[in-house]
């Protein structure tokens, strides 16, 4: 069948997600495979652009509500020989951070920008730690400038737990704003504390790069964990699929069973009645098939069955619909089709069986293989049931056996006979 493949692939991928999962127990911050690595960051980037659109009135809120509490405090801290220069930075630095929180949330939106969001993200961050250590790192007032060290600590570690960036490509925008911020602070020579600021720096990068790995294994555990439950619905839904097929068809000719053509008789049934049309049944039997069985073998036997079905099959309408019946006997149901048509489709069938020329010694009507074809045609008469039509089609492949076999008869169920 053709889920088969599939089937082996996905039990190969099982085993190896579960391989995984058994070897990140023992060591949590080893990467995926590449392919399952890039496949976690797409879903870890694109969980993030997602998280930033659904939260984003919820980070503004929480934004504006951070900004009533700092600014006070900034206003209390600056001395006042410096407040206008130092506030105006202050103020520099807010309308800063909700510019960037503005362009990532239009990033993460907007559908011609969200394939950029990562890249952006990079740069984002970048800016937002650079700029705002500038403007903070550039006051006068001693107390506000130690308060903004803990404020670039802050961002450091927004930046590693939520910008949705990998830990290594963090660290490294966080090292690039280090050396940035450094050289800019000697080149303007202000005045800072080297020790502090740089524990400052170095030391949220090296925290936040230690806790956004220690977030993202866990995560990549996740990740293994929702893989392997997606192949096991993906496994189910076939053996579910496989079961359904093989209470419908039959294991040796593939084609549908006596419990799918009962229930595809009651559709096309009431159809012919519903529309007054006609519907044509064709029942097909092979001919001394008992002696073909007992002279060639049961194993030959499945042959022929096998071999009749594929013709049978090739020989009909894509419309029309075809069952194994029992043992050597076939259905057929022909959909809007008069006794003609009907006829039309059994030559069809039976010039099929013919052209396969299996030799069949002990047949007593021809050296090959035959089959005996009875034909009815329901026109939608309200009198006549779907099991008194099977009995007429019973009827004319009864009459066929009876006339010689290797032939077409036809059973009207108005009570003419051809």
């Amino acid at each position: 069948m053709d889920y088969e493949y599939n089937l082996d692939e996905l039990h190969k991928t099982k085993e190896e997600v579960e391989r995984l999962s058994f070897i990140r127990d023992k060591h949590t911050n080893r990467a995926l495979p590449k392919a399952l690595e890039k496949q976690f960051w797409v879903m870890h980037t694109q969980r993030t652009r997602l998280n930033t659109i659904h939260f984003f009135w919820s980070g503004l809120v929480a934004y504006i509500i951070f900004i009533l509490f700092t600014t006070p405090s900034d206003y209390l801290v600056i001395e006042t020989q410096y407040f206008a220069s130092d506030f105006s930075r202050c103020v520099l630095s807010v309308v800063n951070g909700a510019l960037c929180l503005l362009i990532y949330a239009l990033f993460a939106r907007l559908s011609i920008l969200k394939r950029y969001f990562y890249a952006a993200a990079c740069l984002i961050m970048l800016w937002a730690i650079v700029v705002t250590s500038i403007l903070m790192m550039s006051v006068q007032s001693e107390a506000l400038k130690n308060q903004a060290t803990l404020l670039i600590s802050f961002i450091y570690m927004l930046g590693f737990i939520l910008s949705g960036l990998k830990p290594i490509h963090m660290l490294m925008v966080g090292m690039l704003s280090a050396v940035f911020i450094l050289m800019w602070l000697f080149v303007s020579d202000v005045h800072f504390h080297f020790i502090i600021l740089t524990r400052a720096l170095i030391g949220s990068c090296l925290l936040g790069f230690a806790i956004s790995s220690m977030l993202v294994s866990k995560e990549r555990m996740l990740f293994l964990n929702a893989k392997l439950a997606e192949v096991n619905e993906k496994i189910q839904r076939i053996h579910a699929s496989e079961f359904l097929h093989l209470s419908q068809h039959d294991g040796l000719t593939q084609l549908s069973n006596r419990r799918s053509f009962d229930e595809m008789l009651d559709v096309f049934y009431l159809q012919a009645r519903r529309d007054n049309s006609a519907l044509g049944i064709l029942f097909i039997d092979i001919d001394y098939f008992k002696d073909y069985n007992d002279f060639y073998g049961h194993q030959m036997g499945d042959h022929v069955i096998a071999s009749l079905a594929k013709a049978i099959k090739n020989s009909i309408r894509h419309m029309d619909f075809v069952a194994r019946y029992g043992g050597e006997e076939f259905v057929v149901l022909l959909p809007e089709t008069d006794a003609q048509g009907a006829y039309a489709v059994a030559s069809n069938i039976y010039r099929s069986v013919e052209r396969l020329e299996i030799i069949h010694e002990k047949s007593q009507v021809s050296q090959h293989i035959t089959i005996s074809l009875g034909i009815t045609v329901y026109r939608g008469e309200t009198h006549i049931g779907q099991y008194e039509l099977l009995s007429y089609a019973d009827q004319a492949l009864y009459r066929a056996k009876k006339l010689g076999r290797n032939q077409i008869y036809y059973h009207s169920c108005r009570g003419d006979r051809a």
